[in-house]
């Protein structure tokens, strides 16, 4: 009978030291990554607003919570977050604070800063479509992002040319409906429109609002810890002339 040979206990010993130390290391990491001072919700892959680039922050929020950290030293991180679920992340304390354009205004617990910036915002349609006036609305559907001023004046075209308002969680969602062929107009931010000029090489503008326009804020927490930060680095860009700098970077 052959005799089973035996793993040496020096080399059992070191693979459940490194499995031990393997574990060990994992768990620190995690327990290690770096705590911020606040969690900013943003809508993600919103170009020329919030967007990442090789893992990093881009766009005019991102430069502009940049330039009042500088001001008013925080630091903090960016959160992707629905707009229609940035109320309920602030209420829960999942986030401190929300940067966006967005129908609501302060509540119970919410605070909303005066606008820091305003676009515009337009009524769009697929060159394919046989739709080239505002009247043809009448009887079709118009997609546009929930609970923003874009759902708004959805609605306010629905209701005035009797067509239907669809909302959407994203642009993004709203386009692949209309490509699916289920609605066939897209209310949308105008700067979004201006930066995606792929993305609408073959669609026209019907309309541009200049009733309807989003107001770019920062929501936040009524516990006033942000709310101060805010004051004070608001006025700081309006002093030093950043603040009509990122808004003439648009």
């Amino acid at each position: 009978m052959r005799k089973k040979k035996r793993i040496p206990v020096s080399i059992m010993l070191l693979v459940f030291l490194f499995l031990l130390t393997g574990c060990t290391l994992g768990g620190t990491k995690q327990e290690a990554e770096t705590k911020v001072d606040y969690y900013i919700g943003v809508i993600d892959d919103n170009a020329p607003y919030y967007y990442e680039e090789d893992g990093m922050p881009k766009g005019y929020y991102a430069d502009f919570v940049a330039a009042m950290a500088k001001e008013e030293p925080f630091t903090y991180k960016f959160v992707p977050v629905d707009a229609s679920s940035y109320n309920e992340n602030l209420s829960k304390k999942s986030i401190d604070g929300f940067i966006g354009a967005t129908n609501a205004s302060s509540g119970k617990n919410i605070l909303a800063s005066k606008s820091f910036y305003t676009s515009n915002i337009c009524v769009l349609a697929p060159k394919s479509s046989n739709i080239s006036t505002l009247k043809q609305i009448k009887d079709n559907s118009i997609a546009a992002p929930a609970d923003t001023e874009e759902e708004v004046f959805a609605k306010y075209l629905a209701n005035r040319y009797k067509g239907r308002a669809v909302p959407f969680l994203s642009v993004k969602e709203a386009l692949s409906d209309i490509e699916a062929g289920n609605t066939q107009i897209l209310v949308a931010d105008k700067e979004y429109y201006k930066q995606h000029k792929e993305t609408f090489k073959s669609w026209k503008v019907l309309k541009t609002s200049h009733r309807f326009q989003n107001e770019h804020r920062l929501f936040m927490q009524k516990d006033g810890k942000l709310q101060e930060i805010y004051s004070k680095g608001i006025k700081a860009l309006e002093a030093n002339g950043s603040l009509e700098h990122f808004s003439n970077t648009l």
